[in-house]
């Protein structure tokens, strides 16, 4: 007898806990390409859904300065070199840092404190980490009146959305201002990489003191979220949790407790916790399992170093855990052929599919908007409709 059809949350939610459902859900972590035509998340959810999928919505609060903190940031040009910098005036001293420019960026108009663009333009580091540690909770104040306020109406207006079209909705992944549930990948914008590496491990208990004070705002967020929003699922970016950057000890001692915290606040409240990280987790694969998470979001087995697509399935099947990825968006979506779409999504739909617990998407990102990347996409997205329900349960 053929399966009820479920609406998107529910089969979405299924997958994620490893339940019997009508279909494995197609949902891509990100989809530039759709996102960044659009004027809204509504307005990109609308357009996945016509191409079938099972899109997820996200919110979360936007993190507030500590009321004491006085920020200034300007321009200069040494030795023909633009640089833009800033000062946080905190109650314990002041937090400075200048980012070059690089490329026409950045540019002007307000330098975001998180973004990937400022790790290799650092110039001066705006945490160091030796002298700075107790200013730090000052650029995680607590969160205003007037920001609660707004977080209160969108995340409102977001559910309400997500209520009528039978959705997932997520909080903790950035989004239109929102940063998100970060860990170390705060450390690389405001310190930047080696720096935090080295101190790691010559001077572990300094970056446990680091970490745990991005953490605490991380609980603030989550405890927020919760309250206001009521999301299915929360989600914790982690792309630079990897032991491409982590001795295995150094995340077992120094990021996996706060991962772990984090989920049992996550679970007392009766809500799943996602862990999205790409690359290079096999060495610390059981410890992110034994941290309790619900689903690891972002398998990839080609870009993701080390990764073993069996290996990693068969550890989260024998936890009763979730998948969420399976094939690489920049190497196969965009740069691959239909024909190689169209295996690399039965091959993952094959090996990650087997027993349920599983969603399919490109990770980790869909982002060239041209004729080969769209047809990729649509091969890629008509593939999954034709073996869907083969797989699974």
């Amino acid at each position: 007898m053929a399966k009820a059809e479920l609406s998107s949350r529910e089969r979405m939610l299924g997958a994620i806990e490893s339940r019997e459902i009508d279909y494995i859900p197609c949902s891509f972590m990100l989809f530039w390409n759709v996102s960044q035509s659009c004027s809204s998340q509504e307005e990109s959810v609308e357009k996945q859904l016509q191409l079938g999928l099972d899109p997820y919505l996200t919110t979360g609060p936007k993190r507030c300065l500590h009321p004491d903190v006085e920020y200034r940031e300007w321009a200069e040009t040494r030795e023909g070199i633009k640089y833009f910098c800033r000062s946080f005036d905190t109650p314990r001293g002041p937090l400075t840092g200048a980012v070059r420019q690089i490329d026409g960026w950045p540019s002007g108009g307000g330098l975001p404190l998180f973004h990937d663009f400022i790790v290799p333009r650092i110039a001066e580091p705006l945490v160091k980490p030796e002298r700075d540690l107790e200013k730090l909770p000052y650029l995680f104040g607590p969160f205003s009146d007037a920001a609660v306020a707004e977080f209160r109406e969108k995340a409102g207006k977001t559910r309400a959305f997500a209520e009528k079209h039978g959705l997932l909705l997520t909080g903790g992944f950035g989004y239109d201002g929102y940063e998100g549930l970060v860990g170390a990948e705060a450390m690389s914008w405001i310190t930047g990489f080696t720096e935090t590496m080295i101190l790691s491990v010559t001077r572990p208990e300094l970056i446990r003191e680091y970490a745990n004070i991005i953490h605490e705002w991380n609980l603030r967020q989550i405890e927020l979220i919760l309250d206001i929003a009521n999301p299915d699922l929360l989600i914790r970016r982690a792309w630079y949790e990897t032991t491409e950057f982590w001795t295995p000890t150094a995340f077992r001692q120094i990021i996996a407790p706060t991962i772990r915290r984090e989920v049992e606040l996550v679970h007392q409240a009766g809500k799943k916790y996602g862990y999205l990280i790409t690359s290079a987790f096999l060495p610390i694969l059981e410890d992110i399992l034994e941290a309790g998470i619900d689903v690891l979001i972002g398998l990839d087995p080609k870009e993701g170093k080390g990764t073993d697509i069996a290996v990693v399935k068969e550890r989260f099947r024998a936890r009763n855990k979730a998948i969420w990825g399976g094939a690489s968006g920049s190497v196969t979506v965009e740069m691959g052929t239909e024909r190689e779409n169209e295996q690399a999504v039965m091959e993952t739909l094959t090996v990650l599919g087997k027993g349920g617990g599983f969603i399919l998407s490109p990770v980790d990102n869909v982002r060239e908007d041209n004729e080969r990347t769209w047809r990729n996409t649509y091969t890629y997205i008509d593939t999954w409709k034709r073996y869907r329900t083969i797989y699974g349960h």
